[in-house]
């Protein structure tokens, strides 16, 4: 420990008593701190324990051990507590271990939960003997974790903390920590919370060589908080209120900003656009401020702090236990030194408990312990009380949080989500900066706020490499770039033409209300409230940077938010900042040469066929094609091009899925990327792919997507069980929040109604308790419009899905094209006189090959998601209708038209699904260049996601495997 420079060294597997390893360490008494547990019944194979420096040591306030398996210490400083628990599970679990693994998991849980609501930091380590790699594989194929992996399921998805080595190493994968005859890997860990992870200096793995083991020691080194320099200034923004602002309010509004606007300009005599654009916003700032004759701002508004809020507790009766819990320690003190003064302390103690019928005796006796009791019995009956106002308190605070989650209802809909789902609000403060002296290549802790500014500054205002120099464009590209001889060049004649005041007025008027303000602190409303003497010069100052090409130099400015995530950020090497319409046209040349090399994926009927390159959505990339060699030959044409426009290409999530599954092979795959090798590993047919927020696979296995939903459905159940929410509150989170989110990522599948109701089952019982009802109360009364009004799952993906099939099939763009050549595909498969469309059974499937069973039948046919759908209309007598009666093309209009000769369910449903949610305006897409070989289609009709399995069928499922 000395010779490595580390205070806290954790061991596992000692397999020695805890008084012999007391006794083993008592030499070392006098520099170091010994903690150990083990099991005095099972002492082979177990026993945990703690080397401390006593530097630390005198810090720890609380250890507890369990089992010899588990051992926890608590460290108390100044400012902040940490705990460390140490782990250690067992190698080679039998069925008997199950009950000590999951205590073991409990208490860890426990402790966590505890920690993580009073903000005590965490850190948990030792041998886990799992391999964290495996638990990822496992996860992407849809298995469930076992027991003893559910330690990395709670410390990774629920307490989002981190693992050391996966952050600091490049590689993880490829890091062992425990080498025997047997094969190597990596099972010992260190993961800290997410509060603290910013602090990691540095991580080792090094051979232990004091002693013989098959383990390497893991090590990490934290900077403590309290070596920083400089508290974290509290940040201050105001948030007015302009919705409580009147008709007279404005007009008092313009008159003072117009006042204000000729004080500058007369004062200031702008000539340049700097100087004119000061005088603007010095009369809006200053009107923002502007009190009336009451001493109140004539905008309504308030100043709010970014720091966290601290309890505080300033009551009188706290003041009164905080005087008396004074009073006992100064009398204490007292009874060993007499002529220790406290008097005034004491006065105030005897008015207290003259007031709570206490007699004390005065002045205070140091010889005898009478009034101490006495004191003692006052703190008692004071902390009763004092406890009862707290508890009262508390229950005050619930009703006025429900309340306004009830008129937050009518308003400000987001507040009540962030509210009953316990929205972490995370934010980042940037207070210590490691920065690396470029002469040295020392590392050197900036702490300093001016040159953290300056080092923040410099950072982002280099780190996208900017290039502003004319390129050549090569000979391949010239015909992309080349100008379009097809367009007017007259339509630019007018495009610096002076702006007139109708046109700013209009652009006023479009502009959107309740947005952030900039550095300039000038908000929207503002400005669409200027009088016409400000809009004019706004117009004057406009027309001017036209005409001389140049900004205010106020406008270089802008605030950074970087936006918390619940991993830290590691391996990012995107930091530009690009508009969804820009990237467009800066990526299209890439999509139409793709295009025009025909070398894509081909999707054909025998009469009519498609290619298909790429599609992109966003910066997320994807090529499809049917040969290694064809794929080299795209993806060396990417290449080119992003060499051409200075793009970076982030070879570590390039993703690779080959559409046989039956051929599949895990040994890595080479690829040409340019003048690059990269080696990349398939797929595994049931390993997931996210794309677009939607999980899938190949084999269209849909246990992960289930399992996702399930999570979404427990998660609602256990945030709404300990809420005080009303039933409008419960309808509101569940329709407008769950049903989207669950249609979402059910989107590429169908759910039965079997699966439905076992969701159902989830969520009905809770709800129906939390709304005073029995278990076996009627499901209708809470889904019901004239009751609850509950949306019903499988009603809604009934609607959902019937209608995103319409939209797909008449379809006039790629998505309806690619329907139609699938329909055909399985109407030759299967012989069918007509499509699939009209009149599809399962006898057809039979006909065209025997299946063993009623169940090997169905897992075929549910491979197929445009079957899928067919049967899903049938299902509930509804058929579609042609007109003319003929094979639908793109150019004909297909409708849902009920069936009222079949079955007796006729009032179920409506007969015409007109509508589609747009779920777009909902996605939160990943900003990272990633190339698969699956395809992501945009429609402007349809959510891009609802393509993804529609592509699946043509590139994966061979027509004749229907």
């Amino acid at each position: 420990m000395i010779s490595k420079n580390i205070h806290i060294l954790a061991l596992q597997e000692i397999s020695v008593r805890k008084q012999n390893a007391l006794f083993m360490f008592k030499k070392f008494s006098h520099r170091f701190r010994v903690i150990f547990d083990n099991d005095p019944s099972s002492l082979r194979g177990c026993g945990v324990g703690f080397i401390i420096d006593r530097q630390f040591a005198r810090h720890v306030s609380k250890s507890e051990g369990y089992k010899g398996r588990y051992l926890s210490i608590t460290l108390s400083f100044r400012h902040f507590s940490m705990k460390i628990f140490n782990v250690y599970i067992k190698s080679k679990v039998t069925s008997a271990d199950g009950q000590l693994i999951a205590d073991l998991q409990a208490k860890l849980t426990t402790n966590l939960q505890f920690n993580d609501d009073q903000d005590i930091h965490s850190i948990v380590l030792g041998d886990f003997n799992l391999s964290y790699e495996k638990y990822q594989q496992k996860l992407l194929q849809g298995k469930s974790p076992s027991p003893q992996e559910a330690i990395f399921d709670k410390l990774d998805n629920e307490f989002h903390f981190v693992d050391v080595t996966a952050l600091l190493e490049p590689d993880a994968s490829k890091i062992t920590t425990f080498d025997a005859a047997v094969g190597s890997s990596r099972i010992d860990y260190i993961w800290i919370s997410p509060g603290i992870f910013n602090n990691i200096l540095s991580h080792r793995i090094s051979v232990v060589d004091s002693f013989t083991t098959d383990h390497k020691l893991v090590s990490a080194s934290l900077l403590m908080p309290t070596l920083s320099q400089h508290r974290s200034p509290t940040n201050h923004k105001t948030v007015f209120n302009f919705k409580d602002m009147s008709t007279e309010q404005w007009d008092e509004y313009q008159k003072y900003v117009e006042l204000r606007f000729t004080h500058y300009n007369d004062k200031l005599k702008p000539t340049d656009v700097n100087s004119k654009w000061t005088s603007i916003k010095l009369a809006i700032q200053d009107a923002s401020r502007y009190k009336n004759a009451g001493n109140e701002y004539l905008i309504p508004q308030r100043t709010c702090s970014f720091r966290g809020s601290q309890r505080i507790h300033f009551s009188p009766l706290y003041e009164k236990l905080r005087t008396v819990l004074k009073c006992i320690k100064a009398c204490r003190k007292a009874l060993k030194r007499p002529s220790y003064d406290f008097s005034d302390l004491y006065k105030e103690s005897v008015k207290i408990a003259l007031s709570y019928d206490t007699t004390l005796t005065v002045p205070f006796a140091s010889d005898s312990t009478f009034n101490i009791i006495k004191l003692m019995e006052l703190k008692d009956i004071l902390t009763i009380e004092y406890n009862n106002d707290l508890r009262e308190s508390q229950l005050q605070k619930i009703k006025e949080a429900t309340i306004a989650r009830e008129s937050n209802l009518d308003g400000n809909q987001g507040k009540v989500i962030k509210s009953v789902m316990e929205h972490e609000v995370r934010s980042i403060v940037l207070d210590k900066v490691i920065d690396t002296d470029p002469t040295t290549n020392v590392d050197v802790l900036l702490t300093n706020p001016k040159d953290i500014k300056r080092k923040v500054n410099d950072h982002f205002q280099h780190a996208a490499q900017s290039v502003n120099e004319p390129k050549t464009i090569p000979h391949e590209w010239s015909d992309i770039f080349e100008p379009k001889h097809d367009i007017d060049a007259s339509i630019y004649d007018e495009l610096m033409a002076p702006s007139s005041l109708e046109e700013l007025e209009a652009h006023i008027h479009k502009l959107p209300l309740g947005k952030a303000a900039g550095p300039s602190r000038i908000h929207n409303e503002f400005i669409k409230h200027l009088p016409v003497s400000l809009k004019v010069a706004l117009l004057d100052l406009i027309n001017d940077i036209f005409i001389h090409q140049q900004f205010p130099v106020d406008w270089n400015f802008a605030n950074l938010y970087p936006i918390p995530k619940p991993k830290p950020w590691c391996c990012i090497d995107q930091g530009e900042v690009i508009s969804p319409l820009l990237w467009c046209i800066y990526f299209d040349p890439l999509l139409t040469k793709l295009e025009q090399l025909q070398k894509g994926y081909k999707i054909s009927d025998g009469s009519t066929s498609i290619h298909v390159p790429s599609k992109a959505y966003m910066d997320d990339t994807t090529i499809i094609t049917d040969s290694k060699e064809n794929l080299e030959v795209l993806l060396t044409t990417a290449d080119s091009f992003f060499e051409l426009a200075s793009i970076k290409i982030n070879y570590d999530k390039v993703e690779l899925l080959l559409r046989n599954d039956s051929a599949y092979d895990a040994s890595p795959i080479n690829l040409s990327f340019g003048d690059k090798i990269t080696s990349i590993v398939p797929k595994s047919p049931k390993e997931n792919i996210r794309i677009l927020g939607v999980y899938f696979n190949v084999a269209r296995c849909p246990k992960y997507n289930l399992r996702l939903i399930r999570d979404e459905i427990m998660n609602f159940t256990s945030m709404i069980k300990k809420k005080d929410v009303t039933d409008k509150i419960i309808r509101y989170i569940f329709n407008s929040l769950i049903i989207p989110r669950i249609e979402y990522r059910s989107q590429v599948q169908v759910l039965t109604k079997d699966e439905c109701n076992s969701f159902k089952a989830l969520y009905m019982k809770t709800i129906k308790n939390k709304l005073g009802f029995a278990a076996t109360a009627p499901n209708i009364i809470i889904t019901n419009s004239f009751f609850y009004g509950l949306i019903d799952l499988y009603q809604r993906q009934l609607e959902e899905k019937i209608t995103s099939f319409m939209v797909q099939i008449n379809n006039p763009g790629l998505l309806g094209t690619i329907t139609n050549l699938r329909l055909n595909n399985i109407q030759h498969a299967l012989s069918l006189p007509r499509s699939p469309l009209f009149g599809l059974t399962t006898d057809d499937f039979t006909q065209y090959r025997r299946f063993k069973t009623q169940k090997q039948l169905m897992k075929r046919v549910k491979k197929s998601h445009l079957v899928n759908l067919i049967f899903l209309l049938q299902e509930h007598d509804l058929s579609i209708s042609e007109s003319p009666p003929q094979i639908p093309s793109r150019d004909d209009n297909v409708s849902i038209s009920f069936n009222f000769e079949r079955g007796t369910n006729n009032n179920t449903l409506k007969p015409v699904f007109a509508a589609i949610d747009d779920h777009d305006q909902t996605l939160r897409h990943h900003l990272t260049l990633s190339l698969n070989l699956i395809s992501v289609l945009v429609a402007t009709e349809i959510s891009p996601s609802h393509v993804i399995h529609d592509i699946l069928d043509a590139l994966i499922a061979s027509p004749l495997t229907i």
